[in-house]
């Protein structure tokens, strides 16, 4: 076995595979699970409110940790937990605006994560 010639890939498109598929993976799993966050949130006022704050206090951490990996997701994370948190019924006219921009940034994400997709298998399938 040590004499065998170490695997490369030939084709060094190719290379960024696993990670151009994660990130189509978490564009449209994060648009989805945003979709049903707050669709459940605006429904259930208490689940709203957990959820709401968790997601608020999670992304407020990423953000203290001060780690230039964490900044952009930490942000993300507490917009939308603020955003739910005001999505709740208990804030009147706010409500509905809150949850309509949730949902569309839910949809666009999803957009995205399909036109990477297709980017993906267009440029895989000029070099086949």
């Amino acid at each position: 076995m040590s004499n065998e010639p170490e695997y490369k890939d030939a084709n060094t498109s190719t290379e960024n595979l696993p990670n151009k598929g994660r990130v189509i993976i978490q564009f449209i799993a994060g648009g989805l699970a945003l979709i049903v966050i707050t669709i459940v949130s605006m429904r259930l006022r208490a689940v709203g409110l957990a959820v709401g704050s968790f997601s608020f206090i999670s992304g407020l951490t990423m953000l203290v940790r001060r780690k230039q990996f964490f900044y952009k997701p930490g942000l993300i994370v507490t917009v939308c937990g603020f955003l739910l948190l005001l999505a709740s019924p208990r804030f009147g006219m706010v409500a509905p605006f809150a949850g309509y921009i949730l949902v569309v940034v839910a949809l666009g994400l999803i957009v995205f994560g399909l036109i990477r997709a297709i980017k993906l298998a267009w440029d895989l399938g000029k070099f086949s």
